[in-house]
């Protein structure tokens, strides 16, 4: 990975994959600034000292990109005190819930290990709305910017691949900024806290629940080959949330170093 900066996770007791996206180099050498792309799972756990952390960021916007029920289970209470504009999105789709995933009962780790794969061209369909706006804020200058989902890597993986992607930063970089989330994300806390759907959890054997947790490289590659397959390539794809030539620049002046 060609990057100009140590761990990316901010310093917080109760962060969950909680990281800054800059340092990584992009095409022609320019560098992702830092302190302007936060990428995040969970935020329900973080302490106040966390809480005054992060609002001493400047973060100007925070995309929740979770499904109602996940939002009220694990709140996000350090934005409305902050002063931060906080934006999400109530829908019915299943894509990125884990207990959807688990409703029907999975009979092998291999059978989870492919309704992931299956999962991600669905995220780029069923999120078009959430990634639509998460760029027009940046557009707009609105930053830095957080986004989250539960766990901080599929719906949050495919908005950080996006991004970095119109970055021009290398499909390598992105592939192992996406498997950050093996290194840094602490699963076995999120289980132990228990509730909700973290119970269910409790009770199905480890092996299976594996595919589930892993940030794959099978789970990214069949987002990329959906964008190639199903939407004229990345270019397509963004053209359809309103990312064109006139963005795309726009974001690189503003994010790029």
């Amino acid at each position: 990975m060609t990057i100009t900066r140590t761990s990316p996770l901010l310093p917080l007791e109760g962060g969950f994959n909680l990281r800054d996206m800059g340092g990584y180099v992009a095409a022609g050498g320019r560098t992702v600034k830092c302190g302007m792309l936060f990428r995040s799972g969970v935020m329900s756990l973080l302490t106040a000292a966390d809480e005054a952390h992060l609002a001493g960021l400047g973060i100007a916007t925070v995309c929740d990109l979770r499904r109602e029920g996940e939002r009220r289970r694990e709140p996000t209470r350090w934005c409305e005190e902050a002063g931060v504009f906080y934006w999400s999105r109530n829908y019915e789709e299943s894509s990125g819930v884990l207990s959807e995933l688990m409703r029907a009962g999975m009979p092998s780790a291999e059978a989870v290990h492919q309704m992931m794969v299956d999962l991600y061209p669905e995220i780029l369909v069923d999120h078009k709305p959430s990634y639509r706006f998460l760029f027009e804020r940046l557009a707009a200058g609105h930053v830095p910017l957080l986004f989250n989902c539960s766990a901080g890597k599929d719906r949050t993986g495919v908005a950080a691949a996006l991004i970095l992607s119109v970055l021009e930063v290398p499909r390598e970089t992105i592939v192992e900024d996406y498997l950050l989330t093996n290194q840094l994300a602490d699963f076995g806390r999120i289980m132990a806290k228990g509730g909700g759907e973290y119970e269910r959890y409790r009770q199905v054997d480890s092996s299976v629940l594996r595919p589930l947790f892993a940030a794959d490289p099978a789970y990214l590659d069949a987002m990329f080959t959906s964008l190639d397959r199903d939407h004229g390539g990345i270019d397509g794809y963004l053209d359809e949330i309103g990312v064109d030539t006139r963005v795309k620049a726009r974001l690189q002046e503003l994010l790029l170093a």
